[in-house]
């Protein structure tokens, strides 16, 4: 009998045989159909017809492998052509798009001659409107309507030639007659404008149809920067009547030299404009607008405007306190541009109202115990400087002046030595505390100051520093639109915490002269000092800045010493604007409009071109 497992392998051992007889007869006929086809065809790849067929003959595998690859071939192509792109080109701004900004106010008056009591009337009157001349982004004098101008040896004179072919942007020609008409007006009472001090006793006159003089009565240096204000056409305003001039349509659909022209405006159910809208102007002369439409929206007050900023409502907002500075912090797509501006803010004392203050120990141990970086850094959240004397544009400030750093302990000594003792006493709430007193004499001080939260902080924490010594500070709010009429008019205030803008010339004049201590002069310490009348009034009388950078820094050395006022610091002008806006360029301004100086560089969009 067979053996079954014997059987079995033999079985097995012939199937194999019979496998690998038809394997080898099948490589044999691959192999030689392999042949027949190269004999047939010349070419060892695939044609394009070939490869329709290939994902027939692939596994799934196999295609997720091939498609990945292929993406992966692709995607660096690209990345190489891209990158090859980019460094063969340049981005440049591209003309069009749009900027909207949110400004706290609304217009009144969008006249040159009458807008510089309004925020909002003076940032649409430096878009619409061309001076003489313009500041530049850099705070600098440069020529406008003016093509060139001279002075006079004696400083008298001022000529000057203006450009040709200018267009008003109604397409009438600019000439001579709307600068002497412009000036005529300002001079003239019924038009009741702000500026018409500015030019008393100035005579302006017509040489010919391009050229304009101004004699002046004497020299008076910051002359020239006064010349930046916007000219007026005569030949839409002339038949307006002065008295009235205020109510004039005109006002509110503006016609100018300027880089930016009316467009529209669209007011609520109220009649009250809640936007304005500006176009470039084609018949400028200078450097045309990147971006096509400029949108000013108009609110009642920051913390609406700032909402409407995050909300993206507008692309910035014409300042940002620093009270909603950390507000904004989370918010990632704005730009937080922080310009100088030659604004300072200081505590002026009138000695007349307290005569403790006359005492000069008693204004420099208050000095000695305010703890200005501090103000700087937690009140300012670092935005500003500490100063100890009148900062002023374009003037370095004296190295050797008098200082009177934070010393607590040395101000509490030199009450002391001068027999101001400490005395425990009950406030009204019925809690003790010490006060220095001097026979029947309290130490006793009234701080007054404008109820807005930044200078309420500040009072806050100076009241702090004077308690700590032993005086007993009162805090003073006053309403911001009574600060003039009640407080500052008629000097009435003991200590006074304000800011003080000096605009675009040095001259300090306005604020520290001795003839400047009653309104509407605005010497606000009542500070009178011969030597310090003479440095101001020669300073201004001459072009030379050398000569005026030495007797303001003179100036600046006596008023530190006499210490009529407290200086504590120049504060920052923080202006938001989204990220998607480019070509800012403006480190320092004088008033809020200087942010536009160099607006028409600003763009939106972009384009590539291929590098030279």
């Amino acid at each position: 009998m067979n053996n079954p497992i014997s059987t079995i392998g033999k079985k097995f051992s012939s199937y194999f045989s019979a496998q690998n007889r038809k394997l080898r007869q099948f490589q044999k006929q691959h192999h030689f159909d392999k042949n027949l086809l190269n004999s047939l065809n010349n070419v060892k790849r695939p044609s394009l017809k070939q490869l329709k067929y290939l994902p027939k003959v692939l596994t799934s595998g196999e295609k997720r492998r091939l498609a990945t690859t292929f993406i992966i071939i692709v995607a660096c192509f690209l990345f190489l052509v891209g990158n090859w792109y980019l460094n063969a080109t340049v981005s440049i701004p591209k003309i069009g798009g749009e900027y909207s900004e949110g400004l706290v106010g609304s217009p009144n008056t969008i006249n040159p001659i009458m807008a510089p009591t309004n925020d909002v009337d003076m940032d649409l009157t430096s878009l619409i409107y061309s001076g003489l001349v313009k500041k530049d982004k850099n705070r600098q004098l440069a020529n406008d309507l003016a093509e060139s101008y001279e002075i006079s040896p004696d400083q008298l004179v001022y000529t000057f030639h203006l450009r040709h072919n200018i267009k008003w942007q109604d397409g009438e020609i600019f000439n001579a007659d709307d600068v002497v008409f412009t000036f005529n007006s300002i001079q003239d009472e019924q038009f009741k404008s702000p500026l018409a001090r500015s030019f008393r006793g100035v005579a302006v006159e017509k040489v010919d149809d391009y050229t304009v003089k101004f004699t002046l009565k004497e020299p008076f240096a910051p002359f020239l920067g006064l010349l930046t204000v916007g000219i007026l056409p005569e030949h839409l305003w002339y038949n307006i009547p002065p008295a009235t001039a205020d109510l004039a349509e005109i006002n509110k659909r503006p016609i100018g030299t300027g880089p930016w022209m009316f467009d529209n405006f669209k007011k609520d159910k109220t009649g009250v404009i809640k936007s304005y809208s500006l176009v470039p102007n084609p018949y400028y002369y200078g450097q045309r607008p990147y971006i096509q439409n400029l949108i000013f929206k108009f609110y009642g007050d920051f913390p609406t405007a700032i909402d409407a900023l995050k909300n993206k409502v507008v692309d910035g907002i014409s300042y940002l306190p620093l009270d909603f500075v950390n507000d904004l912090k989370k918010y990632k797509n704005l730009n937080y541009e922080q310009l100088d501006q030659p604004q300072y803010t200081a505590l002026f004392l009138n000695q007349n109202k307290n005569t403790l203050l006359q005492a000069d120990y008693i204004r420099q141990a208050m000095a000695m115990a305010i703890d200005k970086t501090k103000l700087v850094k937690e009140v300012l959240n670092d935005q500003g400087q500490v100063i100890d004397a009148p900062a002023l544009p374009g003037i370095t400030e004296n190295p050797d002046i008098t200082k009177y750093t934070y010393d607590p302990q040395k101000a509490a000594q030199l009450l002391e030595n001068n027999s101001w003792s400490l005395v425990s006493t009950t406030t009204s709430d019925g809690l003790t505390e010490q006060v220095r007193q001097k026979k029947k004499t309290y130490l006793e001080v009234t701080l007054t100051t404008v109820n807005q939260p930044e200078n309420v902080k500040i009072a806050e924490e100076i009241k702090k520093s004077w308690d700590q010594i032993g005086f007993n500070t009162t805090i003073n709010l006053v309403d911001k639109s009574k600060i003039f009429q009640d407080v500052i008019n008629q000097r009435n205030y003991e200590v006074l915490l304000f800011g003080e803008n000096l605009g675009l010339d040095p001259d300090p004049f306005p604020f520290w002269h001795s003839s400047q201590s009653e309104y509407p002069g605005l010497n606000l310490a009542i500070f009178t000092d011969k030597q310090s009348d003479k440095l101001l009034e020669d300073a201004r009388k001459t072009n030379d800045l050398a000569v005026r950078q030495k007797d303001y820094t003179d100036f600046q050395a006596i008023v530190a010493k006499e210490l009529p006022a407290i200086f504590l610091y120049n504060e920052t002008y923080t202006y938001p604007q989204d990220k998607s806006l480019k070509g800012f360029d403006v480190s320092a301004i004088a008033i809020p409009s200087d942010r536009f100086a160099n607006i028409n560089d600003w763009y939106v969009k972009t384009k590539r071109i291929w590098k030279k």
